[in-house]
């Protein structure tokens, strides 16, 4: 045991994985263990393969195991033994490779940028003010789409992000980037974090430090994946066993943090912020391409579910 515990200490020192002795919305430290497979088994290991498409070193993984965990608390769930600093940055930087950025691109559908756009006119007006005076972070911005949307509106927009890669190429077609230690020095009337809260290893702390930066009217967007189902699904499965929508949510490596709609409530309050309801009119309003029957459908069940019977995991949150 103690030969088992000297070399995981080593490992963990190395940068692969360092273990979450609790709970990281509530530090509860109990809690109900899901999934608990090492990561050089066939169905991890295959996952990872297939994934990554072959860029992912696996073999530093051996040893190490995938412990998907719900606190008996706060019923987070969430991942015990999460990346190290040095394997994160493999991750984003090498695993998912510069290349992505035009499959995505291409990926893209006149819809896709056509709700984007609706985010964007949506929150101007819902703010009340004139797009030039709107400052907007874009935490997590990834490869800019959504930042350069909200400049081409004419707000004031600058991003964060991890990847090394990605911020040089903000800086390329002129976005501004801002540091982590920067960010509470600013006030901005809009942050957006679409797709990051379930990537972060302390997430309450990472939206403490972003409240600080939050204009006393302002707004911040939290949009994670729903993992209500994925929980209930994965409890005492096999992780070979679970289909491809399910494993999404709970990620090896990547989500990290497994939310819903009562979760991000309970970490909004710990970080001194509250769920806010936007004037459905104005998301209305700031909707187009109703067109098409089923755009239409969408369109009209959205902001229903989303915010006037708020359980969805597309939640704004403002100062309390």
């Amino acid at each position: 045991m103690k030969n088992d515990q000297q070399a995981a200490a080593l490992k963990t020192s190395a940068g692969i994985l360092s273990q979450r002795s609790h709970c990281p919305l509530c530090a509860n430290s109990s809690f109900e263990t899901l999934i608990h497979e090492p990561y050089d088994s066939p169905a991890l290991k295959g996952f990872l393969d297939r994934q990554y498409e072959g860029r992912a070193n696996t073999l530093q993984l051996s040893g190490y195991d995938y412990e998907l965990v719900r606190c008996t608390a706060c019923e987070l769930g969430y991942q015990r033994n999460v990346p190290a600093d040095a394997l994160l940055a493999e991750i984003y930087d090498v695993w998912i490779p510069s290349s992505e950025r035009e499959r995505l691109r291409r990926m893209r559908t006149l819809y896709d940028y056509s709700y984007t756009a609706e985010q964007v006119h949506f929150l101007i007006d819902q703010l009340g003010l004139q797009p030039w005076q709107v400052e907007i972070l874009d935490f997590g911005m990834g490869w800019c789409e959504w930042a350069s949307m909200a400049r081409a509106f004419g707000c004031r927009v600058a991003g964060a992000e991890l990847s090394v890669e990605r911020l040089e190429y903000a800086r390329s077609i002129g976005i501004e980037t801002v540091d982590w230690d920067a960010i509470p020095k600013r006030e901005f009337h809009f942050i957006h974090t679409e797709q990051v809260f379930e990537h972060l290893i302390e997430p309450v702390e990472v939206l403490k430090h972003l409240a600080r930066a939050l204009h006393p009217k302002g707004m911040l967007l939290v949009s994670v994946p729903d993992s209500r189902v994925a929980l209930k699904r994965a409890a005492g499965a096999k992780f070979g066993s679970l289909a491809p929508k399910t494993i999404v949510p709970i990620q090896p490596l990547e989500h990290v943090n497994c939310f819903e709609f009562k979760t991000i409530e309970r970490m909004a309050k710990a970080a001194g912020l509250k769920v806010m309801t936007p004037s459905v009119r104005k998301i209305y309003h700031s909707s187009s391409g109703w067109l098409g029957l089923k755009r239409a459908a969408r369109l009209a069940a959205r902001p229903i579910y989303r915010h006037v019977f708020p359980k969805s995991t597309y939640v704004f949150l403002t100062r309390t």
